[in-house]
């Protein structure tokens, strides 16, 4: 781990501009197959001082070795993120006039189920870049051809060399995972042809702001995006960012569409930056009053929490993703009030979560136990209604951790 001192985007000192800190948590993704100390890291975030820039991103990185080589999320677990991945390369193969002959690397491809999908609507030259050997090896197993490595300058010139020269670069839920985005950046200009388009999405920082989506803040994410900072870096790194959607992945996401040549931008840029500077997303109070808003959440989940253990209730969870870490260690929640976690991925199932040591279990466990008391907390709140909707025929309570929106098993 080192601790960052400039700005990612920007190169601004940013170490004396810590605007908020979460507890130290293990990484989010660092289940264990058996309960063991396991090191905890800083989550402080600093937010950039130059006026005109304004990035935030997390003080502490964590090597990528250590998150990720033995990384544990498969894309395609969750039928509404294939739908999502689906409808995503229907519109990029529109919108670029992509064919058979168009050639596509996703950067961070884990396992495939975003280049399936260009196969599948055929545009068959792709590439994956993938650091996680386990999961690139079930894309090779599902036939999407996949590099093992981490994405720098080196090996963007040997794909390039091998392959020439990429019409689409994309990288869903990545961008905010990469320390040296400079380094980064370029290597996707070495990847991409003359008229290439860099795609990718990440979490909007305006969303996890308005809505207290403060979990999603782990070591994985070092960045934590907003597009007036993005689009002064890629200025700066000789491109062109002419377009931004909103997307409603992870609680809120933006989709930017950036160029290696000059072409007209979208007034949705410009809105998005207007806005942003209009919710003081720049501003240090802003997080002052975020860090207060978690910890009058926090109390009121551990009230919740007592009051059904007082009336009763056992507790478990459901969906084990990386953001139940932040979760738990910020609301003082541990293997004391959670029995299991069912989750749907069998990566995670049999291992037990970061620190706190639940056991995670399938979701046949549920039918095992649906004649008792039982309140499942809905960690992977993203997929609540999908989740509660998928099972139905279940007895017990469902919980929001984050809106405290209650249901009972059939719903009502």
């Amino acid at each position: 781990m080192h601790e960052r001192r400039t700005c990612a985007l920007c190169g601004t000192e940013t170490v004396d501009h810590v605007v908020l800190s979460l507890p130290p948590t293990p990484c989010a993704n660092e289940f264990v197959d058996k309960p063991k100390d396991q090191a905890r890291y800083p989550l402080d975030l600093q937010l950039c001082p130059s006026p005109s820039c304004g990035h935030l991103q997390l003080a502490a990185v964590v090597s990528p070795s250590t998150l990720f080589d033995n990384y544990v999320y498969a894309s395609g677990t969750s039928p509404s993120f294939v739908q999502h991945f689906s409808n995503y390369a229907r519109r990029a193969i529109a919108l670029l006039g992509l064919d058979d002959k168009s050639f596509v690397i996703d950067i961070g491809s884990n396992d495939g189920t975003l280049l399936r999908q260009f196969i599948d609507h055929g545009v068959t030259r792709v590439h994956g870049i993938e650091p996680a050997r386990g999961i690139a090896e079930i894309a090779e197993s599902r036939g999407i051809p996949t590099t093992v490595a981490f994405l720098d300058p080196a090996v963007a010139l040997g794909l390039r060399h091998r392959f020439g020269p990429a019409d689409l670069v994309t990288a869903n839920n990545v961008f905010a995972h990469i320390g040296d985005l400079e380094q980064a950046t370029s290597a996707v200009r070495t990847l991409l042809g003359s008229r290439g388009v860099f795609i990718f999405e990440v979490s909007y920082l305006a969303d996890v702001v308005e809505d207290l989506l403060f979990d999603t803040i782990y070591h994985e994410h070092v960045a934590y995006h907003t597009v007036r900072p993005l689009v002064r870096f890629f200025d700066r790194m000789g491109m062109t960012l002419f377009d931004v959607e909103r997307v409603p992945t992870h609680g809120g996401s933006i989709r930017v569409y950036v160029a290696s040549d000059n072409r007209g931008v979208s007034p949705r840029v410009a809105e998005l930056v207007k806005f942003e500077e209009a919710a003081a997303l720049f501003s240090a109070r802003t997080y002052e009053s975020f860090g207060e808003r978690i910890r009058t959440q926090g109390q009121r989940l551990r009230e919740h929490v007592a009051s059904l253990k007082d009336d009763g209730w056992r507790l478990c969870g459901y969906g084990a993703p990386a953001k139940l870490t932040t979760l738990m260690y910020s609301f003082a929640l541990d293997a004391n009030d959670f029995e299991f976690i069912v989750e749907d991925s069998p990566l995670k199932r049999g291992l037990f979560t970061p620190g706190t040591h639940i056991p995670v279990v399938g979701p046949e466990k549920l039918a095992e136990v649906s004649a008792q008391r039982y309140c499942a907390l809905v960690f992977a709140w993203n997929y609540y209604d999908n989740i509660v909707a998928g099972h139905a025929d279940w007895s017990g309570l469902w919980l929001n951790p984050l809106t405290l929106e209650r249901l009972d098993g059939e719903g009502s």
